[in-house]
């Protein structure tokens, strides 16, 4: 296992919605990505963005923070779960997240640090932090080789080159 971090800085929504398309070509298939950072920082534009990537129309995603998952068809499965009203892992295994793990679709959770214990050692980590009102500054990792298709894959365009540090 190798740890791997590229960083990305976005000044726009609308290059958060391009990097998440970006990403929906580039994510491994069963890639479950914890999506973490402050209330009002993008991850659910990042999401939205990821789902456009895959063929999801743009008007039928919405935040799952009621429903807590949404699934979607696209391209590929994208099944978009948000833990911010989950007081307790043992939630998250009640919503039957366990078939979760073992699909080719891609899997978003936002607030994942909320249930870091529950999620495989292979997931990836994706960080939006805000800069300043339209800039956020984003850092994916993980812990395994599963970066590999994001680091060999041409840059995204919209703002400076993948960084892998």
């Amino acid at each position: 296992m190798s740890a791997s971090t590229l960083l990305w800085t976005s000044h726009s929504p609308d290059q958060t919605l391009e990097l998440g398309r970006w990403l929906a070509q580039h994510l491994p298939g069963g890639a479950i990505v914890s999506l973490e950072g402050t209330l009002g920082a993008g991850k659910s534009l990042l999401v939205r963005g990821i789902a456009q990537g895959l063929g999801v129309a743009a008007g039928e995603v919405t935040s799952p923070t009621f429903t807590l998952w949404q699934t979607y068809e696209g391209s590929r499965t994208l099944h978009h779960l948000d833990a911010y009203r989950l007081n307790s892992t043992a939630e998250f295994w009640d919503l039957g997240a366990e078939e979760l793990f073992v699909q080719d679709g891609l899997i978003l959770i936002e607030w994942g640090d909320k249930i870091r214990d529950a999620l495989p050692p292979d997931h990836f980590c994706l960080v939006v932090d805000i800069v300043d009102h339209n800039t956020r500054r984003l850092v994916c990792s993980s812990s395994s080789d599963n970066m590999q298709p994001l680091l060999d894959a041409p840059p995204w365009s919209g703002t400076e080159e993948p960084r892998r540090d």
